[in-house]
């Protein structure tokens, strides 16, 4: 089976393209490919978002992929960028990169066999 890196771009100001990730995400975890979801961006300001929001669109999907391990991370240095570290962590979420570093690497995970897939 393949394997994805899903890089959500995609802040609170949108609704379908992070909904979407998520779902597609879902989908390929369930046909047996390996997926990893990253929070990159403005997208690291979801934790915090859905926290506070039970009814949101996108809190069904986000559960799901937190239950099936499909969400991975979130980039460290778009999270201190947004202030958004604690939300981060109280929600579970890696953090990869730090203040001064963007994180995933990206290059790592191609080089790992993940294809990626950029949404937001």
């Amino acid at each position: 089976m393949a394997r994805y890196a899903v890089l959500l771009n995609a802040g609170p100001t949108a609704v379908g393209p992070p909904v979407n990730a998520i779902q597609y995400a879902l989908q390929l975890d369930g046909h047996g490919h390996e997926v990893r979801v990253f929070f990159d961006g403005a997208a690291t300001k979801w934790p915090e978002k859905l926290a506070s929001m039970a009814d949101h669109p996108l809190r069904e999907y986000y559960n799901e992929a937190q239950e099936r391990s499909v969400i991975e991370g979130a980039c460290g240095f778009c999270a201190h960028t947004y202030g958004t570290v604690q939300y981060c962590h109280e929600a579970g979420i890696q953090l990869y990169g730090d203040a001064d570093n963007h994180g995933p690497d990206v290059g790592q995970l191609a080089s790992d066999g993940y294809q990626l897939l950029t949404i937001g």
